[in-house]
This record gives structure tokens, sequence and C-alpha cells, in this order.
């Protein structure tokens, strides 16, 4: 007797060895705390990009915003009394803080497992520096399935 199959065999490509700093993009969009909303908006008109890395003037981490986070805030109006962000509202107060990392070392096996654990598209690279983790880079979904190409 065989074990029941659970779906068609897909051959699987080794992707143990690629690390993230391979596929990672290099020149990373980059947003300020201080970045109103309409500056966030623009850059994401103007670049197809579904997340910023929110870095001080030292290019440290604070936290990143995503098309989600610029969502969420305008449909705050339609979901009732929760206070709305007015003109001039700023990056710092969408932001998602203590966002998931990865190092350019890393494996691209953990970050495609943390995109699909943590249903995010988007991961900064960093490097550990005196002042935080300093952003050298950014990985995406479609980064990623750059290791599954033949």
């Amino acid at each position: 007797m065989t074990a029941p199959s659970s779906g068609p065999h897909v051959p699987v490509r080794e992707i143990g060895d690629v690390t993230v700093g391979a596929l990672m993009s290099k020149s990373v969009r980059t947003v300020r705390p201080e970045s109103t909303i309409e500056e966030l908006t623009e850059l994401m008109t103007v670049y197809d990009y579904n997340g910023f890395p929110v870095v001080d003037a030292d290019g440290i981490l604070q936290g990143l915003v995503t098309r989600t986070d610029v969502f969420k805030l305008y449909l705050q109006p339609y979901r009732g009394p929760a206070p709305v962000a007015g003109a001039g509202a700023t990056v710092a107060e969408i932001m998602s803080r203590g966002v998931i990392v990865l190092r350019p070392d890393e494996r691209v096996f953990t970050a495609i497992a943390l995109m699909v654990e943590h249903r995010v598209v988007t991961i900064p690279v960093v490097t550990p520096s005196a002042k935080g983790p300093y952003v050298v880079g950014i990985i995406t979904r479609r980064d990623a399935a750059g290791a599954l190409k033949p």
C-alpha cells in the first residue's frame, strides 16, 4: 500500500545557499519619520513599491511604512470615531515600528519563510552599527522569487 499523495509532485529548487544579499535591492528608497503623508503618497506614485524603510538622518532604521498603512489612514473617516490624521500628518504617525529585518548574510529561505509566516511583502536588510540597524538594502517577494529560477 502506498501513502496518499499530497498533490502533484513539484520539483523544488535548492535555495539553501542563496543569500539575502545576493537578491536584495541595494538602491533603497527611504523616507524620514518627518516626511508628510503627501510626500509619501507622491513617492508611492512615482515608485511602484509596496513599502519604504523609515530612517533617521544617519540611515538608521526607525520603522517601515507600506501602502496598507496609507490605505488604513484614508479609510479612517469611513470607520467611525477613530481620530483622523489631519493635513501635515507625518510618516511617523502611521509607520510600523519594530519591523522584521534581515542581514545580507542570511539565507533567502529565511526571507521567504518570514514573508509567508508574517504575510509581509517587504523586509528591510540591515547591518549593525553603533547607532542601530543601518539600512543597506531591501528584499521583496519579487526579489526572493529570483532564488526559485533554475
